[in-house]
């Protein structure tokens, strides 16, 4: 069974999170992260994660909007 953890606090490299932003699910990859903003008057971005989304889109999130999905065994 999958359940979702309360608020990130052990979010890590590796770690399934669900994004409450982008309301999707993925892999954490990497810690800080920077994206150059490619649009007219966006600059550049600093995020605390790297993520690998379900639907194959590398992006940054902020801590605040992860939660660690958990694996169950019972």
């Amino acid at each position: 069974m999958v359940s979702i953890s309360p608020k990130v606090g052990g979010c890590d490299i590796g770690h399934m999170v669900h994004d409450y932003a982008l309301g999707i699910n993925g892999i954490v990859i990497s810690g800080a992260w920077t994206e150059n903003g490619t649009g007219f008057g966006t600059g550049i971005i600093d995020w605390e994660w790297l993520v690998l989304y379900d639907d194959g889109k590398l992006q940054g999130a902020d801590t605040n909007d992860l939660q660690v999905m958990i694996n169950e065994v019972r």
